[in-house]
């Protein structure tokens, strides 16, 4: 894993390859006005079911081929990495598989996005929350707590299963999940099972992402800013600056170009605030 020296970096990023809105060369064009030093491109992992949101798996090596193509024509003046936000699904795929594996990735960032619903069939529980919504009523017999605790559950088995360096958004689900309960983030089984994913991600010397990509719509960050104080691992002695860059990384999830830096600075300084300055 490649850690920042500097705090003008995103390490999670998409473009054309998946469902960003920019072929790389615009994304990197507009993270390089924008003043970053490091961009790191991470296109949502193919998988073996249908999604519209995924990388196809012979578009890889392009993809692959671009990513080094466009570190030379960068080269001395922004460090370009190449990864990828690979899909949890079952213990039969996630970042742990040889295929991930066996990839020339400079590092790689573990997501759940799809959750197994009670027949075994993975349905994608991110994006708008009027598509949420349905598929909860459809395909999950309108059971929110029962997607809720399969989310966190699948994150758990894939940080036991390792083979990724940073964990993506780790509360994602608590966005469509509180439209439908507003006050589930406040429950105590909810908190539980928050808590049980940060201690074993913590422990398993995992890196947290601070997401910003939704700070501009809707003001909150992933995961909730009311959870960063459990983040670093003081029982280590380290300095809260040092655990800043080793052990937390604050990404924009960037889909296009004018929002390569979407809710970052504002992470930036409310993490110094809140967390390093206490």
């Amino acid at each position: 894993m490649i850690l920042p020296t500097t705090e003008r970096y995103n390490y999670h990023s998409h473009t054309e390859f998946c469902d960003g809105r920019a072929p790389m060369s615009g994304m990197a064009a507009a993270a390089c006005s924008e003043g970053m030093e490091i961009w790191g491109f991470s296109p949502h992992s193919p998988i073996p079911v249908e999604s519209g949101c995924n990388m196809q798996f012979e578009a890889v090596p392009i993809y692959l081929e671009e990513a080094s193509r466009i570190k030379g024509e960068y080269e001395g003046r922004m460090k370009i990495l190449t990864s990828m936000e690979i899909d949890y699904l079952s213990t039969e795929w996630g970042p742990h598989v040889d295929y991930f594996q066996k990839l020339p990735l400079d590092y790689r960032i573990g997501s759940v996005h799809f959750v197994m619903n009670q027949d075994g069939i993975p349905i994608d529980c991110d994006g708008r929350f009027e598509r949420f919504n349905q598929r909860l009523k459809d395909s999950f017999r309108g059971d929110l707590r029962y997607i809720v605790e399969k989310f966190y559950e699948q994150e758990l088995i894939m940080i036991e299963r390792g083979g990724f360096d940073v964990l993506g958004h780790f509360d994602k689900i608590s966005a469509n999940a509180s439209m439908v309960d507003p006050e589930i983030e406040n429950t105590g089984w909810y908190q539980a099972l928050v808590d049980d994913v940060i201690r074993h991600a913590r422990d398993a010397g995992i890196i947290f992402e601070i997401n910003t990509k939704a700070f501009n719509d809707k003001g909150r960050f992933f995961p909730n800013r009311s959870l960063w104080k459990e983040l670093p691992d003081k029982s280590k002695g380290e300095t809260l600056e040092g655990i800043i860059h080793k052990k937390i990384l604050i990404n924009s999830d960037a889909h296009y170009p004018e929002k390569v830096n979407c809710g970052r600075d504002e992470a930036i300084k409310l993490f110094h605030e809140e967390i390093i300055n206490q």
